[in-house]
């Protein structure tokens, strides 16, 4: 039983060949040109655009506005614990 089966996959797979033609055909090559790859980057790119939700002016200037203020208190915060540490160290520094 177990002939039968091993010959009957050869003949499928001799029939398969038979029915292809026994020969391979050239490859393709299924790479588009690099100008073609550029207009449909462009096409993308110009797509993904209209999908962007843009801020009205005054609502970016208001975010830039709220940005700028994190920046100048956070800076403020950092300088002041830099200068209380390194009058920390130099006090400890000035006991050895």
């Amino acid at each position: 039983m177990a002939e039968t089966e091993n010959k009957t996959a050869v003949e499928t797979a001799a029939d398969k060949d038979a029915a292809k033609g026994g020969k391979k055909k050239p490859a393709k090559s299924g790479k588009p040109s690099v100008a073609e790859r550029i207009k449909q980057f462009f096409k993308g790119y110009k797509g993904e655009m209209n999908k962007v939700v843009w801020y009205s002016r005054k609502q970016t200037i208001k975010s830039t506005g709220l940005v700028i203020v994190c920046l100048v208190v956070v800076s403020a915060a950092v300088s002041l614990l830099d200068l209380g540490l390194s009058n920390l160290i130099m006090w400890l520094g000035s006991l050895v």
